[in-house]
């Protein structure tokens, strides 16, 4: 069963794995066994003009999970036989010796089973190839379909010795060369494992020109983690996709699976995505862990004037609330924060979303389904025959759903979504464009937040630096202006100065971080429907961003640019993380 042995012991110089052969055979014993199969392989292609059956090789196949079921493992090797593939009650067949009477006897009771064989003759080299798969069949399917369980044992204690993203690369290297037999799940149970471990949000499996790449994203931001053969590699790549529901004969076209983890009672569901690329096929695989989310507005990072203004607008009993952004800058879990804040057993919430990041207690949530009809708007028209007192749309993206969500804040429902935006001010402009009626839009916006997410520093290890002359003249530009509208309440102890004290990240970091940060926390800004906007809306002036922005100035919230500059003074995260994401010069 050992067709898949690693040809070579490689060091590799970011932290690769090591897989050893158990016993190297010497050179000429190789080359014997070489000229042993192919004399096989040509005495079979002999004997399959004798049977007058195909003569098939099965090294380069991949068995089907669904075929190798047919034929329990231990009955397959004693008929020296082996079922690889089935189409509907077509199921493919090959065999070493058509007249042996148990290989037989097994024929017939297929048969008698409503399949129809088709018959090929190979090789024992190719039998053993396929049979080398039924520890896939065992591990994974007839377990738990589509599910990994996390809690044996062996898992806990090796974890338990696991502080540090080194320490998980050592642990791999250990395990990779204790148990040939079970080296592949413990490799995949660690990775999983420890990607729930250091609240990993993906796992990506990158094939390059000599090895496999293993990464985790952290905090946003991708780390290497281990290095694999290709050998090991197309093992781990089978029982990725037996547990995913992914077919294992497909290569060259993309595909989506999914499968969950069971850890500790909690289920955590993981999205799989499979691309071809030039060195084989590359895996993304998304976490979505319950215990990750953040489950209250406090936790967000907005500053106590922002909150108490979200506040406010989410006790309405109707109306609209938009977060916007690019992908990835937290608006689904902000949403998500003012369902979580609004839940009570005395009214009724349904949220639409693609997909259905985190499944909330209490809530009816739906997923859209464009394939089957089930899109946006689809779903919002039908929460509206269910009596809902809030409802949450994960993105409003057509003309339709915009009027559909407006209409239905005018008629005593709260309503949370997300539009694709730069900032808080390009909202309204946005939904115009979208077909809403100016005066309509101005009764049923309550609020429009625009975010993006940076990481945090770690309290334990950060270091204090000086701003740069050039960082030093921006910050104090941002503060200037920021008192010169009227918004010194959000400085607090801060104020202009000559030079200012910053902080940045450690990047050897420490036990309680990863390189200096740990966390996420949003940066904000928010602009509410006051009379001004929503007079100027129901003048039917062009509206623009710029006019927008300066009508909301005088409300006192913060632009992110200026909630950035307050965030790094704090000591909260760097300059680097906040011009990351926000441009602080713009004017």
């Amino acid at each position: 069963m050992n067709d898949y042995k690693d040809e070579n012991e490689k060091n590799d110089i970011h932290h690769g794995l090591q897989f050893q052969d158990d016993g190297q055979e010497k050179k000429d014993s190789d080359l014997l066994g070489l000229v042993h199969q192919k004399e096989e392989e040509d005495y079979v292609k002999t004997m399959s003009d004798k049977y007058a059956l195909p003569y098939i090789d099965l090294k380069g196949v991949a068995p089907e999970p669904d075929a190798l079921k047919q034929i329990k493992e231990s009955d397959a090797r004693k008929g020296e036989l082996a079922a690889f593939k089935q189409i509907g009650n077509k199921l493919y067949i090959a065999m070493f010796n058509p007249e042996n009477p148990f290989t037989n006897e097994l024929l017939k009771n297929l048969e008698s089973h409503g399949h129809i064989l088709i018959k090929f003759v190979a090789s024992h080299a190719s039998l053993k190839h396929v049979w080398g798969r039924y520890i896939d069949i065992i591990e994974v399917v007839e377990s738990q379909a589509g599910m990994l369980d996390l809690n044996s044992e062996v898992l806990k204690e090796l974890l338990s010795h696991i502080q540090t993203l080194d320490d998980l690369r050592n642990t791999l290297i250990t395990v990779a060369n204790e148990s040939k037999n079970f080296r592949i799940s413990r490799i995949i149970e660690l990775v999983i494992a420890g990607a729930l471990h250091f609240k990993v949000s993906d796992v990506h499996i990158e094939p390059e020109k000599e090895k496999v790449r293993f990464r985790y994203r952290i905090d946003g931001e991708l780390t290497d983690i281990c290095f694999v053969d290709f050998p090991t590699m197309k093992l781990i790549n089978s029982r990725f996709k037996l547990l995913s529901g992914i077919k294992l004969s497909i290569t060259q076209n993309a595909q989506d699976g999914r499968f969950s983890i069971s850890d500790n009672g909690i289920e955590i569901e993981v999205r799989v995505s499979v691309i071809p690329g030039n060195y084989g096929e590359s895996y993304v695989m998304r976490l979505l862990d319950p215990r990750n989310i953040m489950a209250n507005i406090e936790s967000l990072g907005m500053s106590a004037n922002l909150y108490e203004l979200v506040q406010k607008s989410i006790d309405k009993p109707n109306g609209i609330i938009l977060t916007t952004g690019p992908t990835g800058s937290g608006k689904t879990t902000t949403l998500y924060a003012f369902v979580n804040k609004l839940y009570s057993p005395e009214i009724k919430i349904i949220t639409i979303e693609d997909p259905v990041e985190y499944h909330l207690p209490g809530i009816t949530q739906t997923q859209v389904e464009e394939d089957k009809g089930y899109t946006f708007l689809a779903g919002l028209r039908a929460a509206m025959r269910q009596d809902p007192d809030i409802i949450m749309v994960g993105e409003i993206r057509d003309q339709d759903t915009a009027k559909v969500a407006i209409n239905a804040a005018l008629t005593g429902h709260l309503v949370f979504s997300t539009l694709h935006t730069n900032n808080a001010a390009g909202t309204i402009p946005r939904l115009l464009e979208l077909g809403a009626n100016p005066g309509i839009l101005a009764s049923a916006l309550s609020l429009s937040l625009a975010q993006r997410l940076v990481r945090k520093l770690c309290p334990y290890c950060k270091q204090e630096i000086e701003a740069t002359d050039k960082q030093t003249k921006q910050i104090t530009n941002v503060l200037g202006t920021m008192i010169a509208n009227h918004k010194e309440g959000e400085l607090g102890q801060i104020a202009p100065a000559n030079q200012y004290k910053m902080f940045k990240a450690n990047e050897a970091g420490c036990p309680k971080c990863n390189g200096g940060y740990k966390g996420r926390m949003g940066i904000f800004e928010a602009i509410v429907m006051d009379n001004d906007i929503a007079d100027l809306l129901s003048s039917g002036l062009i509206l623009n961003e710029r006019k927008i922005k300066e009508l909301s100035i005088k409300q006192g919230i913060p632009t992110m640019r200026e909630d950035g500059i307050i965030k790094i003074l704090k000591g909260e995260t760097s300059y680097e993380e906040v011009a990351s994401v926000v441009d602080l010069y713009e004017e």
